[in-house]
């Protein structure tokens, strides 16, 4: 797909790193899959990829944890 904020460039499949700030904790989920453009590096994470990751940050205990990186795993137990 045509990238959208640089307008030049392409994407291609790769992966990215997702940042999301939720209960207070900092969560940072490597290698997610992503289309990426090729010109100014821009991605973009399916919706139904990050409602996995939200739902999986959501069930995670409360500790005293601020900061959590985790591998993606694909499906219902994203982390």
């Amino acid at each position: 797909m045509k990238c959208i904020v640089c307008q030049d460039g392409e994407t291609r499949a790769g992966a990215t790193t997702v940042t999301l700030a939720r209960k207070g904790h900092m969560v940072v989920i490597k290698d997610v899959p992503a289309e990426i453009c090729e010109h100014c590096g821009e991605d973009y994470v399916d919706p139904h990829i990050i409602q996995d990751i939200v739902a999986s940050i959501d069930k995670m205990p409360e500790n005293d944890i601020l900061v959590d990186v985790r591998h993606y795993v694909p499906g219902p137990a994203t982390c």
